[in-house]
């Protein structure tokens, strides 16, 4: 079951509760699609029909690029699993630029650590308290800048999804497919979502997502199965854009 709590907290920084709009309109949804807008989301995560805890994502302009964060809160009985991210980013002639990102997971089980600096000569990460140093190539992401690359891509509609990221002291490579599309219901109503499925390459697990073009290509709903029988389900409740 620990193992279940970490998957569905990994699950909800892939993306505090508040109120749900009503209403598109009060969203605040930018007139075209912009992947930099920024923005806050809420996400409630579900196993088996009963809410585990939220998620909560917020992407906001600095004084020299973008911070996008990430949080949630997970509790079960007695386990309780806290996890907290944070990106640093700029974009350079239309490319992210990664600068630094940071995760901590806290509760039951062991705690987790992870620093990521990148400069034009070297990457370094340090997990576990192990240090190790990448060479960069021109499209390098993070765990968390990933994923606004992915919204960008999906808005100029490119064929191939493929991101290489340093993750948990390793380089890796992120790649997903196009399965069709399909009306979603979530908290906060129903959309028309684009439906995407992660490629693992001999794995039980399967992670399907759903984005929204009418809510500016957000998340509204990810699905993680292990062995076919779902793990975690995360749905938006709160969207709002800045």
């Amino acid at each position: 079951m620990i193992k279940i709590i970490k998957r569905s907290a990994f699950l909800a920084t892939c993306l505090f509760a508040v109120p749900s709009f009503a209403s598109t309109s009060e969203m605040n949804i930018p007139e075209k699609a912009n992947a930099l807008a920024p923005y806050q989301a809420s996400y409630a995560l579900f196993r088996k029909g009963s809410e585990l805890g939220k998620g909560h994502r917020k992407l906001a302009t600095t004084q020299d690029g973008y911070k996008l964060s990430s949080s949630s809160n997970i509790k079960w009985l007695l386990l309780s699993d806290t996890r907290k991210e944070n990106s640093e980013f700029s974009i350079d002639k239309d490319i992210f630029v990664s600068k630094n990102y940071r995760y901590e997971r806290t509760g039951t089980g062991r705690d987790r650590e992870e620093t990521i600096q990148f400069s034009k000569e070297s990457i370094t990460s340090v997990y576990k308290n192990n240090e190790k140093t990448f060479r960069p190539i021109q499209l390098t992401f993070d765990p968390l800048i990933y994923q606004l690359a992915l919204r960008k891509d999906l808005i100029e509609k490119k064929k191939i999804l493929s991101y290489h990221m340093v993750r948990r002291g390793k380089e890796t490579n992120y790649i997903f497919e196009r399965v069709g599309t399909e009306t979603v219901k979530t908290p906060i109503g129903r959309f028309e979502a684009i439906k995407l499925r992660r490629v693992r390459e001999n794995s039980t697990r399967n992670t399907l997502i759903w984005i929204a073009p009418s809510l500016n290509y957000s998340v509204v709903k990810m699905t993680q199965y292990k062995d076919g029988q779902e793990q975690a389900d995360l749905q938006l409740n709160w969207l709002h854009f800045d």
